[in-house]
């Protein structure tokens, strides 16, 4: 079994497909673990969700726009109560996505998907897999999950993840500086800017092999992220 590593999707159903499409990832025989903000930008979260829940074997972390998201989806106001940031970055498309659809997809993936998410995963070969990043001086376990989600200062820093093989991180673009997933001390980052104009990473994080989608605009030309 090898263990596959998936960036920030942020919607992008089309480029979601391409880098299934393009690597040799086994579905059923590998693991593959998407280090969170599967929601917001472009315009088919549900269809990445949907398509997520259906490859056996596969861990979810959760982002900063998955927390908003299911926040939106346990209340489900109208849309003059929404949460107005959230709204402006990324989740219109999502809740209007979700609107297009079938209402009870709300419930099953708000009670199938997003809540199932974790802060964070540790694997068998003491390598730590979260959105953000996280205080290497402290225990994970003792962490906040809102600094798990949202603290960029593991990666801005190039400190090492103490205690562990590797850590893989999203959260942060490196797109434009680096369009391909790299690496600070024993941290990789695999947000290669799908949110903005840069690529979906999926990487082999034995080999360090990897694909990527298209430039995400040229996917969804008439979509701006955010």
């Amino acid at each position: 079994m090898e263990t596959y590593v998936l960036g920030d999707i942020h919607g992008a159903f089309r480029a979601l497909e391409q880098v299934l499409d393009r690597s040799p990832f086994r579905p059923g025989i590998d693991r593959l673990i998407h280090l969170g903000d599967v929601a917001d930008g472009r315009p088919e979260t549900p269809a990445c969700v949907e398509r997520l829940l259906n490859i056996p074997n596969s861990i979810w972390v959760q982002g900063n726009h998955d927390w908003w998201t299911q926040e939106w989806m346990a209340a489900r106001p109208p849309l003059d109560q929404v949460n107005w940031f959230w709204y402006r970055v990324g989740g219109q498309a999502t809740y209007e996505a979700y609107l297009r659809g079938e209402l009870a997809d709300i419930d099953r993936h708000h009670t199938a998907f997003f809540r199932r998410q974790r802060p964070y995963f540790e694997d068998e070969h003491q390598n730590l897999y979260v959105h953000a990043g996280y205080d290497p001086t402290r225990p994970i376990a003792e962490q906040d999950s809102y600094q798990l989600m949202w603290s960029r200062e593991l990666w801005a820093q190039g400190a090492e993840a103490q205690g562990y093989q590797e850590c893989f991180v999203g959260h942060t673009p490196t797109w434009p500086n680096s369009p391909v997933p790299c690496a600070r001390a024993n941290v990789w980052n695999l947000d290669q800017g799908a949110c903005t104009e840069g690529r979906l990473t999926l990487l082999n994080g034995r080999t360090k092999a990897f694909v990527q989608s298209d430039v995400v605009t040229a996917l969804y030309p008439e979509i701006n992220g955010y």
